[in-house]
């Protein structure tokens, strides 16, 4: 059984967020257009479909850290803030990001709140496997993992 640790990260994203813009429940907000996604950020994102591929990340990593909750991951999609002359610091992403992308799996019933945080579904948890499982059969340098 091939599951999400078999696949590279990257290849399994870009996939999931294909499968994610089929389904009517995976829109992004008005607002997706011009927002940053982090004050460590100065610009918006480039990428028309970025939306699909931070939804399809966040789930990924509810799948992999789970029960993992929004602060947590405001600090995994965080990063360094140029502060001009003086030393940079951390700054954690948009929770507001974060929160829809996570509303929108709970809608579609990939992912579940608990009371110590957000957690993948059976079928949520299925859906990945799928993915994961195609990916695997279709990169013949995985076959010996």
């Amino acid at each position: 059984m091939t599951t999400v640790y078999d696949v590279p990260a990257d290849t399994l994203i870009k996939r999931v967020a294909e499968k994610l813009k089929e389904m009517p429940e995976f829109t992004p907000p008005e607002w997706a257009k011009f927002v940053k996604t982090g004050v460590h950020k100065e610009r918006a994102p480039e990428q028309d479909d970025w939306w699909w591929i931070r939804v399809a990340s966040i789930f990924r990593k509810v799948y992999i850290d789970g029960p993992v909750g929004i602060e947590r991951l405001r600090t995994a999609y965080g990063g360094r803030k140029n502060r001009g002359v003086k030393p940079e610091k951390f700054k954690k992403g948009s929770g507001s990001i974060i929160r829809k992308a996570l509303q929108q799996l709970e809608n579609a019933g990939f992912v579940t709140k608990t009371k110590e945080g957000r957690i993948v579904t059976p079928k949520g948890r299925s859906f990945l496997d799928k993915i994961a499982t195609e990916i695997k059969n279709e990169i013949p340098e995985l076959a010996k993992y």
